[in-house]
């Protein structure tokens, strides 16, 4: 079990009310329920250096790095359209040279899955990544910079396959917050150049770049991009933004470069301090009143009798499944909601709605709210984009506790040592309360996958048992991992009552 965390100061009183609903750029939604940014519109907050000031790191320092441990290192290498150009002789033939194979590198252990969107609306779903082919240097090399390569010890590229880069929620807990921890952790890390492997060439959800380029000083490419061959004097022609390399301009040969195709083995995983992140470098898009908010921990603000108000926000999904479909009425109740805690603070919430379409909108909700509340699914990701102390109530329907995903979001989170959020569960358990999907209303699709999209009743009992124990907990994080190893952070919404999950990752009985 994960040791208890430091506690959390608890704020009677906000700088002020917020309730606020934005929408800055606009999402092309698919009928999975993922988003994509339309316009890669989303800027850091970065003042880009175009030159490299900071030490360049030795080749011993690059070697007992942890991404040698995980990751394939190639050393003498140029890339050249979408493939390695190894320099090393033991690539040339004997008996002058080694006369080794060189090398292929591939998405391993699931890693890799491409969501292939065909120009007629077609999809295809568990598209291969590319495959990275690499050969040995030849005398016919069609460039000067092949033919005669300056490699550079201070630019280390970092060749990544992503797992399931189209799902916001996995690219963010699986890829970004892993590739963070690693960066935090890596001395020469002003030298690390995030590129991301596409399949065919083809482009990214722009919501990676979002997420990728605040980790790094060097700007992030896809594999597709960073291999294209250069025109004689292409290289100084940068665009403004981040540099593509520590020397300022486009370059194709390093003396380092590491290969990652099956994720990396993390001693932690900072999910909480990467969304901290993440928020801290696009604050600058958020009204002004969100930006306030900056390195506040979560609270609540007070009312005219001096009391604590609870900002509760519900999450819509867009789309016609894992709807809640008394949202009406949760929010009319939650609106009234008064309690006292134990220690005999009146409590009260304000309570609303709120679309989260996109990166930003995702930021400003989650940063408002004391309490987010949500279906499963990819958007619960934007619980690590909370303040320091924020509790996130994930809801869901009637069957996916025979899923294997129904509780990783929780367990992940328990993982973060360093996490200051609260995740609690309520389960549903009772097969009156909810409706099929359309798809599964028409007997459509993958039937592993039609409990997730339920659309679901959510009575009101069981919302306010669990703001209850939000209210009790307060945002004290000690508190909360005394709750979570009794078993006290999820409830089974039952048929004829509402139960605690208990310590082990039980199933409805009902």
């Amino acid at each position: 079990m994960v040791a208890p965390r430091s506690s959390c100061p608890w704020l009677n009183v906000m700088a002020c009310g917020l309730l606020t609903t934005i929408l800055l750029f606009a999402y092309l939604v698919r009928d999975s329920g993922l988003c994509y940014i339309k316009e890669r519109a989303v800027t850091a907050n970065h003042t880009w250096r175009q030159s490299h000031t900071a030490e360049c790191p030795t080749q011993q320092e690059v070697e007992a790095s942890p991404w040698a441990q995980n990751c394939y290192l190639v050393k003498n290498v140029c890339v050249d359209r979408g493939m390695l150009v190894l320099y090393d002789d033991r690539y040339q033939p004997a008996p002058v040279g080694g006369g080794e194979t060189p090398p292929q590198f591939a998405a391993e252990n699931n890693y890799g899955q491409f969501i292939y969107q065909f120009k007629n609306g077609g999809t295809k779903y568990g598209f291969p990544l590319d495959t990275i082919r690499s050969r040995a240097a030849s005398s016919d090399e069609g460039t000067e910079y092949l033919r005669s390569p300056v490699f550079s010890s201070c630019t280390v590229p970092i060749v990544w396959y992503p797992f399931w880069m189209t799902n916001f929620g996995h690219f963010l807990r699986d890829n970004c917050a892993k590739l963070y921890g690693f960066i935090q952790d890596t001395k020469w890390r002003d030298a690390i150049k995030l590129v991301q492997m596409t399949a065919e060439g083809l482009a990214i959800p722009d919501f990676n770049y979002a997420l990728l380029q605040p980790m790094t000083s060097l700007s992030v490419e896809t594999w597709a991009d960073f291999t294209s061959r250069l025109l004689p004097g292409a290289s100084s022609l940068v665009q403004p933004g981040a540099p593509p390399s520590a020397e300022g301009h486009h370059h194709r040969c390093f003396e380092s470069m590491f290969v990652c195709t099956h994720g990396l083995n993390i001693t932690r995983w900072p999910l909480h301090a990467f969304g901290r992140h993440v928020v801290k470098a696009y604050r600058h898009l958020l009204p002004p009143e969100i930006q306030e908010l900056d390195g506040i921990s979560s609270s609540s603000d007070s009312d005219d009798d001096g009391g604590a108000v609870l900002n509760v926000v519900i999450q819509k999904r867009p789309g016609d499944t894992r709807q809640l479909l008394n949202m009406e009425e949760l929010l009319s109740r939650c609106n009234v909601w008064q309690h006292r805690t134990r220690t005999g603070l009146p409590l009260r919430a304000k309570c609303w709605e709120a679309e989260v379409v996109d990166l930003v909108s995702g930021m400003a909700a989650a940063q408002i709210a004391d309490v987010f509340v949500g279906t499963h699914g990819a958007n619960l990701a934007n619980g690590w984009l909370m303040r320091p102390g924020a509790s996130m109530i994930e809801v869901q329907p009637y069957g996916f506790d025979a899923h294997v995903p129904h509780l990783q979001d929780p367990l992940f989170n328990a993982q973060d040592n360093e996490t200051q959020v609260m995740w609690w569960v309520l389960m549903g358990c009772d097969p009156t309360a909810w409706r099929a999907s359309p798809e599964e209303a028409a007997g459509h699709g993958v039937e592993a996958s039609w409990a997730k999209n339920r659309n679901m009743f959510l009575r009101w009992e069981a919302l306010e048992t669990a703001l209850r124990q939000v209210a009790e907990t307060r945002n004290d994080m000690e508190q909360y991992w005394q709750l979570w190893d009794k078993g006290e952070w999820w409830w089974h919404i039952n048929r004829s009552n509402i139960t605690f999950g208990g310590h082990h990752r039980s199933r409805c009985l009902e």
